[in-house]
Parts: structure tokens; sequence; C-alpha cells
């Protein structure tokens, strides 16, 4: 057989993209969807960390359970005062503490990470969303 007389393979075809793709939002969020997602990151994190609060309380056997206590309720309170205040209209309000807490104790690992790993990238996320935003 002739390799000229091959046949020669189609050039790939462009597709457009399906239609409910052509309607997504664009990736800038808008104000008022800067400040949803901050609310919503602040009450995550307040979330997680009086889930810890209450874990360290029903053991408080454990050394330093006070201090870890009040370490983890100062955030909150920190991330409360935020809310507050961007709920006022202070736009630009950050929390006065943005840096994970330490955990002495140790936390069960109910979905393959500590309390430790997901406070710390959260308030990485955190730290970095006050920045940008």
């Amino acid at each position: 057989m002739d390799p000229t007389t091959l046949p020669q393979p189609s050039p790939p075809q462009q597709q457009a993209p399906p239609a409910n793709l052509q309607a997504l939002p664009p990736t800038v969020a808008s104000p008022a969807q800067q400040i949803q997602y901050k609310v919503q990151l602040l009450l995550h994190i307040n979330s997680i960390l009086i889930a810890r609060v209450i874990q360290i309380h029903s053991n408080a056997a454990a050394p330093n359970a006070s201090q870890e206590i009040a370490q983890h309720l100062k955030r909150v309170h920190s991330n409360l005062q935020c809310i507050s205040q961007i709920n006022q209209g202070v736009w630009n309000a950050k929390p006065s503490i943005l840096d994970a807490p330490t955990l002495d104790s140790p936390a069960p690992k109910p979905t393959g990470q500590s309390a430790k790993e997901i406070l710390a990238k959260l308030y990485l996320l955190l730290n970095r969303l006050f920045e940008i935003w």
C-alpha cells in the first residue's frame, strides 16, 4: 500500500462550549459576593473552633485545656466582631486575630485531616482573602 494513499486524519473540530458554561458568572466577585464569602468563611471557622472547644471541654483532663479553650474563644470573638463590623457597613473590616490557633491536645481525625491542619488551611485562606478583598 502506498503511504500517500492512506487516509489522512481530519483536523480536530472546534466545539462550542455547552450553553450552561456560557451562563457562568465572571471570575471576579461583586462586592456583595465578596462580603458574603468573607462572612461565610468566618462563620465556618467559628463552627470548627466551637466544635473544638466542646471537644476539649469534654476531655478536661487534657493538659492546658483551659488555655486552649481561651485561645479558641478569643478567635471566635474576634471573628464575630469582624462580622458585626461588616454588617454595620465597614466593608474593609478584618478580624483582629489572623493566625491559626496552636493546638496542644490531640484531636480525632474523622476526615483524615486533623483540626490543626484544617484550621491552618482556613486561616491561610482567610489571610489571603482579606489581603485581596
